[in-house]
């Protein structure tokens, strides 16, 4: 008697129960990858979106100050002072000032525009942003300059691989 309910118990063997944990173990490994690059993806995409909003504000604020100037001083293609009626902070003629150093790029607004047009207080430096690429360029008759005092017909700026050209006025 004992045999016969034995026989008639309806279980699973060792074999099925291996092989289920064994699908349900793909199929987790499986998941966990698409999850991990979609993750990865969407990191990636944000960092790319954020370099591309610090540069469009960048391009922005350049093209209003440089549309404003009245006067500039451009040193080494790295320092760029200006006096401009394209204020960020405040309104009216303001001088400004865009410094690159170390990877990161500073601004500098001050509502009065007296004084020597490359000075600056060091502790009122905003930062705008990292950039890989900072370079500014005049550009006149004469040629490109890196260093140059005046008003050019054109500013270049060549940020992270691209070339923005900015005409004055």
């Amino acid at each position: 008697m004992k045999r016969k309910a034995l026989s008639t118990f309806k279980g699973f063997t060792l074999v099925e129960v291996l092989l289920v944990l064994t699908i349900l173990g793909l199929t987790f490994s499986v998941l966990l990858t698409v999850f991990t690059r979609s993750v990865s993806f969407t990191a990636s995409a944000v960092e790319r979106s954020e370099r591309l909003r610090r540069e469009l504000t960048l391009f922005w604020e350049l093209q209003r100050a440089l549309a404003g100037a009245k006067e500039l001083l451009l040193r080494d293609g790295r320092e760029l002072f200006l006096i401009t009626s394209g204020g960020e902070r405040y309104r009216g003629v303001v001088k400004r000032a865009f410094i690159y150093r170390n990877g990161a790029l500073y601004g500098y607004e001050f509502p009065y525009p007296a004084g020597s047009l490359d000075y600056y207080e060091e502790d009122e430096l905003v930062f705008i942003g990292r950039f890989e690429q900072f370079e500014l360029r005049a550009v006149d008759a004469k040629g490109s300059h890196a260093s140059y005092e005046g008003l050019p017909e054109l500013v270049e700026l060549k940020l992270n691989g691209k070339v923005f050209t900015f005409k004055i006025r």
